[in-house]
């Protein structure tokens, strides 16, 4: 057997380079126009149950870590208090990224790929962190819905697409009010997203999550995080 020399070992760029915690892997799928063309538009419960389903087979093969999870549309937030691999950049998001790849394919019955990134935040940005992506889940709500719209009225991908960019979200929510479909009625998985997190000792599925910017979304968090925290300790 060959062995590897330690100068091909050092032309590793990146394997060096660490994060702390607290931190979010953020996963997003590539290329997945194809996978929700083919969904009940604009929003396909089913494919929502894969990502919870996925989000949560990470939870139970991953052990205590991580504290958390928020995930809408192709979307993945992983939430670490402490830096999983000794905090190893290049691991983290490969392990990550690899892993919620072959769960998602697995469960869909087709080849899907998802990359990664990690966001290094200090405890008291999770919270701002997390509502800005709910803020996101609730914009690519009003824009699916207003897309779709279109495309009922004979408009194709593009002609949909150029008129919502000349639009503001208050005129898209109007556009598919007059419709007969008042998105604040919506399902709250399609405006909030759905949340994978640990109680009693067992991992849940929220499909009915609070605005993580109100009172009571803030004292949600906070109890999770605190029930996290005391668990890696033990």
């Amino acid at each position: 057997m060959q062995r590897i020399s330690a100068k091909s070992t050092s032309w590793e760029i990146y394997s060096g380079l660490r994060t702390r915690g607290p931190l979010v892997v953020r996963a997003d799928g590539r290329g997945f126009k194809k996978v929700l063309e083919e969904s009940i538009k604009p929003y396909d419960i089913d494919f929502a149950r894969s990502m919870a389903s996925v989000v949560e087979s990470f939870f139970l093969d991953f052990g205590p870590t991580p504290a958390l999870a928020f995930t809408f549309s192709d979307e993945i937030s992983l939430v670490f208090l402490d830096a999983p691999f000794a905090g190893r950049v290049e691991k983290i998001d490969s392990l990550v990224a690899s892993f919620l790849s072959a769960a998602l394919s697995l469960d869909l019955c087709r080849l899907v790929s998802m990359d990664c990134r990690t966001i290094p935040l200090c405890q008291a940005e999770i919270c701002s962190y997390l509502a800005e992506r709910q803020d996101e889940a609730w914009r690519n709500h009003i824009f699916s819905y207003g897309f779709y719209m279109l495309r009922e009225d004979g408009l194709n991908g593009t002609q949909a697409m150029e008129k919502l960019l000349g639009l503001k979200e208050s005129e898209i929510h109007e556009l598919v009010f007059q419709r007969g479909i008042n998105l604040a009625k919506s399902p709250a998985w399609e405006r909030r997203g759905v949340m994978v997190y640990r109680k009693n000792g067992r991992v849940a599925v929220d499909w009915e999550i609070p605005l993580f910017s109100s009172q009571e979304g803030k004292a949600l968090l906070a109890e999770i995080m605190g029930l996290a925290k005391a668990g890696s300790k033990r």
